[in-house]
């Protein structure tokens, strides 16, 4: 055994056989691999909450009858609307609105013809034959456009002519015959597959969801590898342990290229429309699937405002699907008696029965939003702004710190005077004021928070790590390092910085619980995400009483757990790089 192994030394040089004996050592620790299975978890649910709590489907094979009849309702409205364009001319219209001169006459007449191409595909997506009157719509419209646009007037008002007839005769033929209403006739309607769901799913979301995929995967593979292939040779291990991590990134950074461009990253609303579609017969579906917990981030519902967990509520459930509780019952009216009738609970397409006792497991806060789905998606933001912020004021505080060990001197002094200026200010009140005077027009939010929380914290971990390097810059290996000519960056970055990496990494995990309460702070006084998106500070402030327990306790349960969990990481990374705190 080595005397880096006894603790028989304070330190030494960086070695591979250093790191491996920390990482030995934490894997003795319980508390440590509880926190880490537990914050692993906790980022899991955060980065795939598209895809567990979604008011999108993943499959929609059905017919969507409001597309198809607005497309076709609009035809004559955008043969007309060419037509008056062409009527006014080139010059009638710049003068008439010269604020779409950039566009131009003849952008205008193109953006015509381009809705006209729109809404007939539209309409050819649901029907399986006999289109060539829509084909020859479309036709019409084009050679109009060409027409005008070569000053051909008669010959295109000719044209915009026909296309309006043709498409008040479409809007007869072309009718489609409604479920409901099969004695009316019209053409049926053939079913498109469609993936919503994954359609709004963006690139950058599949590359974190394939990278946590592999990382959750390591330890299975890792040691199987490691057991059978490398048989526990550690150099080979370290050479595998590489090529494994470019493998991750590799594949994951190429999957989200490919999902980007050939399937997903399309800009999606708050709040989509299907299940209320579905629900009122606007869209009939042949086949759908949706999500375990079928509600959006954003969606309300008037008749659950302030509802209760539904798992303890079983007295309060009622046939006529009324939520009846506390301030939520009925009063008579003072002068004429009269008790008005509750508020019916909205029942949408896919979602629990509004008695279940699964509908809203967490409740709902102040406008009928499902708790449990918003805490999902509000870990996002929380643990993103921790993990982050945390990152650049580690970069920041070890850039700094390492500069002012090294080269001593004026740099020293002029960097230790920042230092100390910056401890001066209160922390948490200058993060207050910048993110208050920010807009949030200009930058968003949750950026100010995460730059912010950086450029003010940075000093603890440049202290520590200036105190590192102005005990290492005496030993052997860095009067080696400069009697070889070694350059100052190398020295740093390659030689010195790897030893002092344990208490570096110690504040690291601490930073992280520090900026997840900050910006849980923040959002609770108002100044961090706005509505709809939430994060688990905002999700405190939505009531302050006391008969409304449930949205204070569940999400600063979670902040607490996930606080905890990275203080007991910090320790235990503590513990494994002090040879006196080493598990034998």
């Amino acid at each position: 055994m080595s005397e880096r192994e006894t603790g028989e030394t304070e330190t030494a040089p960086y070695s591979r056989d250093y790191w491996d004996l920390v990482f030995e050592q934490l894997s003795r620790r319980r508390l440590f691999k509880l926190a880490v299975s537990v914050l692993a978890l906790l980022y899991a649910s955060a980065i795939y909450a598209p895809l567990i709590a979604n008011d999108r489907p993943y499959v929609l094979a059905a017919i969507d009858y409001r597309e198809y009849r607005t497309a076709l309702r609009t035809l004559r409205p955008v043969a007309a609307s060419l037509g008056g364009l062409v009527e006014r001319g080139r010059e009638d219209y710049l003068a008439a609105r010269p604020a779409d001169a950039a566009l131009g006459w003849e952008g205008a007449l193109a953006a015509e013809a381009d809705a006209a191409r729109l809404h007939v595909e539209r309409m050819k997506r649901y029907l399986s034959g006999g289109t060539e009157q829509l084909d020859l719509f479309r036709t019409k419209v084009g050679l109009a456009v060409d027409a005008a646009v070569a000053g051909r007037v008669q010959e295109a008002e000719a044209l915009v002519e026909e296309a309006k007839d043709l498409a008040k005769a479409l809007a007869t033929d072309y009718a489609a015959l409604d479920p409901r209403k099969p004695e009316d006739g019209g053409r049926e309607l053939t079913p498109v597959r469609s993936y919503p769901l994954l359609e709004a799913v963006t690139g950058a979301e599949v590359f974190f969801m394939l990278l946590w995929a592999c990382l959750l995967a390591w330890p299975l593979w890792n040691g199987y590898l490691n057991r059978r292939l490398l048989r526990g040779d550690r150099d080979r291990i370290r050479a595998w342990r590489r090529r494994k991590l470019l493998a991750v990134l590799g594949l994951s950074l190429s999957g989200a290229l490919l999902w980007g461009r050939f399937v997903g990253g399309e800009a999606a609303f708050d709040v989509s429309p299907f299940k209320r579609s579905l629900t009122g017969g606007d869209i009939v579906a042949q086949r759908v699937l949706f999500p375990p917990l079928a509600f959006g981030f954003a969606q309300t519902s008037a008749g659950e405002v302030f509802r209760p967990p539904t798992w303890r509520s079983m007295s309060e459930k009622s046939a006529e699907g009324h939520y009846v509780r506390g301030a939520r019952v009925p009063q008579p009216d003072p002068v004429t008696g009269i008790v008005p009738a509750g508020t019916p609970v909205e029942e949408l397409f896919a979602e629990p029965a509004r008695n279940s006792g699964w509908r809203h497991p967490l409740g709902t806060d102040s406008v009928g939003r499902d708790l449990l789905v918003r805490m999902l998606w509000g870990g996002r933001v929380s643990l993103s702004v921790g993990l982050v912020s945390a990152a650049l004021l580690v970069l920041i505080g070890t850039l700094v710190g390492a500069c002012a060990g090294y080269f001593g001197g004026w740099v020293d002094l002029a960097l230790s005077r920042l230092i100390e200026i910056v401890l001066c200010f209160p922390a948490f009140f200058l993060i207050l004021m910048v993110v208050a005077f920010t807009d949030p027009n200009v930058v968003p939010p949750i950026i100010a928070i995460v730059v912010v929380i950086a450029l003010v914290r940075w000093t603890s971990v440049a202290r520590l790590t200036r105190a590192e390097f102005l005990r290492m810059r005496e030993q052997e290996f860095t009067l080696a390092a400069r009697a070889m000519g070694i350059p100052a960056a190398r020295t740093i970055f390659r030689h010195m910085l790897p030893n002092a990496l344990g208490p570096i990494l110690v504040a690291g995990a601490f930073s992280v619980a520090s900026g997840i309460l900050t910006e849980s702070a923040l959002s609770f006084l108002g100044f961090g995400v706005k509505h709809p998106i939430p994060s688990w500070g905002s999700l405190v402030t939505e009531s302050s009483s006391a008969e409304h327990w449930w949205i204070q306790l569940f999400p600063g349960f979670a902040i607490f757990v996930t606080v905890v969990c990275y203080n007991l990481v910090g320790d235990a990374v503590r513990d494994a790089v002090d040879p006196k705190l080493r598990v034998l």
